[in-house]
This record gives structure tokens, sequence and C-alpha cells, in this order.
């Protein structure tokens, strides 16, 4: 078709399928409806959720494994339900695009109240302007287009999410022709701070005595996981990741040692890394929970930070993008290191499993897991406990883990496993969340059943929050007693166990592995049963954390 004759509608849907996306997960509302009934004629799938949270939580999982993902929702009702959501994808760098309707300009001047609007029209824009790298409203057709192709530029350079506001009546206007113009560089890199930052990021490497990198969710955003094995390969230095990067590689990677998560984590990988004279952070966000709830202790004088906002090597700091430096590091004089005292890694360490009839635990659930977890599986958490204890848990393949943990929002899990699955159908959705967060959003096991997806659900049921019980307990740490797994009888689609036992566990787990359906896994748990990861924090804290 002619991009002369298109209307604005579908050069937007022209656009989003040239930057790969093939899935659209949103909850239809009127301001929206004639988009959508143009997003449902195109080469694009929308897949409808049950709640619009739900949508931009599969949306957000879709653009972490596929490097663009959309939702779409209509004005204010929907668009203000996504904006956790889209905080979530800001905070941790998720590539993800919001379009949200909006009333008619021509409406807006005949109406001064019309549905959905809250206290002005804009109020939708203005709250997403906040926690978005770009946001347009499509106001004008002769700026329609560029404004289009600015926002989801800029999303799949920034890794960030951008919002489009497209008022119905703007839906099938023709597009103007397009101005010529420059694109603007988000950082323009003067070539002697590259060579200059090159240089001292080889010496430093070179000289170090026990370097280890510290992988994080930047590397998989920025497509440098090839390049982080080469670098590991190449230099003989140890990985670690943290808990927002776990997966940043194979685990089984052999310079791979485990998870660092200052007291959270394996105490061998915490000695090594927190003496290390060389730390070479790779992009890394420096957040609380990545290092162990501020119980992390590093040198500052030792950290080389690599980001793609940041270059630097202990207080000395050169102008360009570090991370992206990685492959022309690789192609200069690295030296092969030959280090001593490397702690065995954490997967060797683990402990066989061997199910028995006996009462499950939150001890026992991660050697029973690493034993039946597969290079298909994506693992998919829930913050709080469920990650917590994965994180010994051996990921088979790069960025075969998910988990919001950073920005720790709740009801993340089940929606996600549905943009996974959208993403990559190959793939097995393998879902552990606490009951708590299963009640906020695992009506999106309805989702699944309709697109005919078959994630594996582990509901951990203690009866409430465990994780904030050893913090501040009370009865708002109890939540409503469901039967989760009589959740697949209700919505007529898959099976429901319900485990008490080490060997329940495993029997369920090897039938839901050969199902094609949906399976719920209901672990019963007792109310005070919590990690051994978690248990290190919270003993930890009863002592008083040394600041």
């Amino acid at each position: 078709m002619d991009e002369k004759s298109l209307k604005i509608g579908e050069y937007l849907i022209q656009k989003i399928y040239e930057s790969g996306v093939r899935h659209v997960f949103g909850v239809p509302g009127d301001y929206i409806l004639n988009f959508y009934a143009k997003v449902n004629s195109s080469p694009l799938q929308l897949i409808n959720t049950s709640d619009e949270e739900g949508a931009a939580f599969a949306a957000d999982a879709y653009a972490r494994f596929n490097g663009f993902g959309v939702v779409c929702v209509t004005y204010t009702v929907g668009g203000l339900k996504v904006l956790n959501a889209a905080a979530c994808a800001y905070a941790e760098k998720s590539p993800l695009l919001i379009i949200a309707g909006a009333p008619g300009y021509k409406e807006r001047e005949n109406y001064t109240l019309l549905h959905h609007k809250a206290k002005e029209y804009d109020d939708q824009l203005r709250m997403f302007e906040r926690i978005t790298v770009a946001s347009t409203d499509l106001q004008n057709p002769t700026e329609a287009c560029q404004e289009i192709d600015r926002v989801i530029q800029t999303v799949l350079t920034l890794k960030r999410p951008g919002f489009i506001e497209l008022p119905r009546d703007m839906v099938d206007m023709l597009v103007a022709p397009k101005i010529p113009h420059s694109r603007e560089q988000v950082r323009n890199n003067d070539p002697s701070s590259h060579i200059e930052a090159v240089n001292a990021l080889i010496d430093a490497i070179n000289s170090a005595k026990q370097p280890v990198i510290m992988a994080g969710i930047g590397v998989l955003r920025h497509n440098l996981v090839s390049a982080l094995e080469s670098f590991a390969e190449k230099t003989n230095i140890p990985v670690v990741s943290t808990i927002l990067g776990k997966s940043v590689i194979d685990e089984r990677n052999p310079h791979f040692i485990g998870v660092y998560a200052g007291i959270i984590g394996d105490e061998q990988v915490r000695n090594y890394v927190e003496s290390s004279d060389c730390i070479i952070l790779l992009g890394m966000l420096l957040t609380d929970v990545d290092m162990g709830a501020n119980t992390a202790v590093l040198d500052p004088d030792a950290m080389v930070t690599l980001s793609d906002e940041e270059c630097s090597i202990g207080s000395l700091e050169f102008p360009v993008q570090g991370l992206m430096l990685l492959p022309d590091i690789l192609g200069k004089g690295l030296h092969y290191h030959e280090i001593n005292g490397v702690p065995v890694p954490v997967r060797e360490r683990m402990p066989s499993f061997t199910p028995s009839d006996i009462k499950i635990t939150t001890k026992s659930l991660v050697p029973a897991l690493n034993s039946l977890v597969d290079d298909n599986t994506v693992l998919i958490t829930e913050v709080g406990d469920a990650v917590m204890m994965s994180l010994d848990i051996t990921i088979r393949r790069s960025g075969g883990f998910l988990c919001p943990v950073y920005y720790s929002t709740l009801g993340y899990s089940v929606p996600a496993g549905i943009g996974v699955q959208a993403a990559q159908p190959d793939l097995r959705s393998l879902i552990l969340s606490g009951d708590g967060a299963f009640q906020m959003t695992g009506m999106e096991v309805s989702t699944a059943a309709r697109y005919h997806m078959n994630p594996i659900v582990i509901v951990l049921n203690n009866s409430g929050f465990g994780t904030e019980r050893p913090m501040i307990d009370g009865s708002f740490n109890d939540v409503a007693g469901w039967k989760y797994h009589k959740i697949p009888e209700i919505i007529g689609y898959g099976t429901g166990y319900l485990i008490r036992t080490e060997q329940e566990f495993v029997d369920a787990m090897k039938e839901a592995y050969a199902s094609k359906e949906l399976s719920i896994l209901e672990v019963i748990l007792d109310p005070d049963d919590i990690s051994p990861q978690l248990r290190r924090l919270c003993q930890k804290f009863s002592q008083g954390v040394k600041q």
C-alpha cells in the first residue's frame, strides 16, 4: 500500500509490525475500538486479557523476549491501569509501547464531560510523560508519522517504555507526507574518548589479580550475551549475575559460579566477589535489591562500570556508553587470567534430589525444581520468597528467568507467562507464585486457556504473604483461602493438582511437562516455612546489619 494513502491507524500498525512485533495485548474499549478493528484485520494477532494490567505485564514479558512489546487499551480507565506496569518497564529497562485511546478533539470541543475523563482531558498523557522515555498525542495529522517514528525508535534505542495517545477521530485520518529529518543520536561518543576508555579498561582488567564479571540485565537488553560469553572465555574471568540479571547466560556455562546478592546469596560467591580487586559491572542497575537489600560490601575503587549510560574505572569517568565498548575490548590485547580461589559453582554444590513421601518444604522445592527444569523452560517468579528460593536453581538457557525483582510489583508472573509463550511458543512457562500474588492476576490463566497455551503454574499456598511475616506479622498478612487446584475445572481447561509431599510434587510436575494444556499445582506449605535465602536475610536483620 502506498504510504501516502495510509491512515494514521494503519501507519501505526505498519511501524509496529516492522519493529518485529507479531502480537498486541490489551482490553478493548470504545475510545480504541476503531483502532482495535484495524489491528484485528492486520497481520498482528490480538491477545485479549482479563484486565489491562495483565495485558501490560504480558506485553512487558513479550518485550523482554522479543525486543519490543505493545499493549493497547482505552482512555484513562484502561490507561491508568497500565501505569504500574509502565513504571516497572521503565525501572527495569523493558522496551514496551503503550497505546491508549482518547476522545476525539471535536468531541472535546463540544462536550466538557465525556465518560472516562477524570479532571482534564490530557491527564492520561501527562501521567505517562513521567514514566516513559518518549510520549506523544497524535492530534496533528501533519506530524503523526514523525511522532510515531520518534516514539518507537526511542523505545527501541533506550530500552524503556513509550506512550502514544490515539484520539479516536485520528485513527482514520490520512497521514501527511513525512518531512525528512535527521535522526537524533542518543549519545555522540567522541572518538578520542572511545579509544582512551578502551585502553584504560584493558589495562585495568589485565592488571587485576582476582577479577570477576558481574553481569546485569543490560547484557540481555542490548543483545550482548555472545560478547559476554566470549569475554569470559578469552580472559578466564569467573562470572556472577545479579538477581535481576539472573540467566543473563546459560547457567551451565563453565565460567558461571552463581548469583551475587549480598547476604541473600551463596556465601562462597559473596566472599569471592567482595574480595575482588576488579569487579567488572556489565549492564548492571545498582539497586538495593541486586545489592542484597543493601548488604553488599563492594570496594568502589575496584568497580569497573560498563553500562548503556556510564563508563568508569573507580572514580575515573569516561564520556562514552561503556557497555557498547564490550565488542571493541574483545578485539584488543586481553590477558588470560590464572586465578586461584574461585569457588566451585553453586550448581555443582546442589544436593541431588530423590523424592519421598515426606512433607514438601521450601528447602526441598529448590533441588526438586533443579532436577526438573529443562532447556525449554522459562522460570517466571513473583517477588518475595518465590524469587529468593529460585536463586540457586540452574537456568539452562540465556534469558530463561524472569522476575520484576527491582521494581517488585506483585501479580507479574501469570500474565508474563502468556507473553513469553506468545513471543516464543516453543518455550514452556514455569510460574512460581505465592498465593497472595496469584490472587491479584491469577485470572489470566483463562487467557492462557483461550489461546491454548500451556503454562505450568505452581501456587505456593502458605496462607498469606510469607515474605512479610518474618518482618512484621499480623492478620494483614493473611489472604482468603482458595482451592487453587480446582481452577482448571472452573475455566474448563487444564489439570489441577493438590500437593502435600515431595513425591506428589515430582509426579505432578512430570505429568504437567507431558501435558499440552495448563497445569496448576497447589503446593501446601506451613505459614512460617520460608526459604533458606529469606531466612538468611531475616537472621542478618535481626542481628543488625552494619551500615
